[in-house]
């Protein structure tokens, strides 16, 4: 699946949300509210947003810490980013997630992906992301990966005769159209390998993607 074309596609939507594939302000700040509880943010915090899309999150996030970077491999959504989410202490880059590193001149306290690690859909495309974000983290510092579809809930999601018509026809044609349903053990592994702390985390209830999708914490 070309991911960067459909999300270039995306951000022709009038709509920040649609751009972004989200339902609305109230669920997009219980998003934020879970990352800023989960990775205790503070103020003197330099934090990093890998996939940040259109900015939507970053924006919001901007005004609990020091400094919050943008990365984002979809030149349309970024300029979305750019135009309508920049403030005083952000800044976006263009990058892919398995590769952006390079551009990042100072490590980081936090790092959150949020609602986009389904779009490496290889395990070495995984682990290659979490070793980047780990390059720029500083010692002690966590990164948090946010709303990943778990594999052991598929039929949760795909939960009427139709729907899983739809999933066995997209599954037929070769395509995917939620990228990759991560099992939780896969994680744990690549951060076996990589040599740090994973832990999973199951969402609250109250969050909108909790019934088929988890979270995961690597503490550096």
């Amino acid at each position: 699946m070309k991911w960067q074309s459909l999300w270039n596609n995306e951000a022709k939507s009038s709509s920040r949300f649609d751009q972004v594939q989200r339902k609305d302000m109230e669920s997009t700040c219980l998003t934020v509210e879970h990352i800023l509880e989960i990775l205790a943010i503070k103020k003197e915090d330099v934090v990093l947003d890998v996939c940040c899309g259109n900015g939507l999150i970053t924006k919001e996030m901007s005004t609990h810490c020091s400094h919050i970077t943008g990365i984002d491999y979809s030149e349309d959504l970024l300029q979305r980013a750019v135009e309508y989410c920049s403030m005083e202490n952000t800044s976006y880059f263009f990058s892919s997630a398995e590769e952006f590193s390079k551009l990042i001149t100072t490590k980081v306290d936090k790092i959150y992906l949020e609602f986009s690690f389904q779009y490496f859909e290889k395990k070495r495309q995984g682990k290659r992301v979490i070793e980047e974000m780990l390059k720029v983290l500083k010692p002690g510092g966590k990164i948090f990966i946010g709303n990943i579809p778990d594999q052991d809930k598929l039929w949760t999601f795909y939960n009427t005769f139709k729907k899983k018509l739809f999933y066995y026809a997209i599954k037929t044609s070769g395509k995917k159209s939620m990228g990759k349903f991560w099992k939780k053990d896969e994680l744990l592994k690549i951060c076996q390998e990589i040599g740090v702390q994973g832990k999973v985390l199951e969402q609250d209830p109250k969050l909108p993607y909790a019934h088929y999708r988890f979270d995961f914490l690597i503490e550096k």
